[in-house]
């Protein structure tokens, strides 16, 4: 997505959210100072070395998870995984890894850690609320690509657009070349799962209006994606059809 596209979305979130973009800039000028000093940093070109041309399989956290990432275990082939922030934990108790994890660092960061450790690239995400966890974590990660959200370069950071983990993944899928996207566990619906917000008391809860909100900001840009964008984007049901 280029920026000139990006810049108007960007600024109704902010406005809706009421989010300050002092902080999403100070986030991402942080997250790039770092990245600098500790020489953790992938190149960019590696995302698209591993996308281009490819199937990508974005797996969300939403409550379809288990049931999706199991039938994404029993596929024979499986181009490209891709996992928003929490689901990656859901991934690797199905001894699924990852090739990439998109994360603001709110997951469960043990299992982001421990997918990092064993080879996933993570894209770690700016934003005005997560400074202090991008001071915490960031030491503890290697192969990682900077992300931010404001609507300018800042250099050795990328933006492809993008709101919550799981749409951000399909964007930055999309940004990179990817020939077909298909949706796993982004059901977009009121109900998050504790693989989305670990502090949760049960598997499944009712999100609070702000996620809520949240996650009808994400169907929304995804269906700005398949009107826009160059991949197809399926979920994981209709690909599962169209193999047969």
């Amino acid at each position: 997505m280029d920026l000139k596209d990006w810049a108007p979305i960007y600024s109704r979130i902010v406005e809706d959210f009421k989010f300050d973009r002092e902080m999403d800039l100070r986030s991402g000028l942080l997250l790039r100072n770092l990245l600098d000093r500790l020489g953790n940093r992938v190149m960019e070109e590696r995302l698209r070395e591993i996308i281009e041309g490819r199937t990508v399989y974005v797996v969300g956290a939403g409550p379809s998870i288990r049931r999706h990432v199991k039938i994404l275990k029993s596929l024979k082939e499986r181009d490209v995984v891709i996992s928003a922030d929490g689901a990656t934990k859901a991934l690797l108790e199905e001894g699924i890894l990852p090739d990439i994890v998109v994360s603001d660092l709110d997951g469960d960061m043990e299992s982001i850690i421990e997918s990092n450790r064993r080879g996933s690239i993570v894209v770690v995400h700016a934003h005005g609320d997560n400074i202090p966890k991008i001071k915490r974590y960031l030491p503890r990660l290697k192969n990682v690509v900077g992300s931010h959200q404001v609507p300018m370069e800042i250099s050795g950071l990328v933006n492809f657009g993008g709101f919550t983990d799981g749409d951000r993944c399909c964007f930055l899928a999309e940004y990179y070349g990817a020939k077909r996207i298909v949706l796993c566990a982004m059901d977009f619906g009121e109900y998050v799962t504790r693989y989305s917000r670990p502090d949760l008391k049960r598997d499944v809860e009712r999100g609070d209006e702000i996620k809520i909100k949240k996650l009808r900001y994400a169907k929304e840009l995804i269906e700005y994606l398949k009107e826009r964008g160059r991949c197809a984007i399926v979920s994981i049901e209709e690909w599962i059809r169209c193999q047969r």
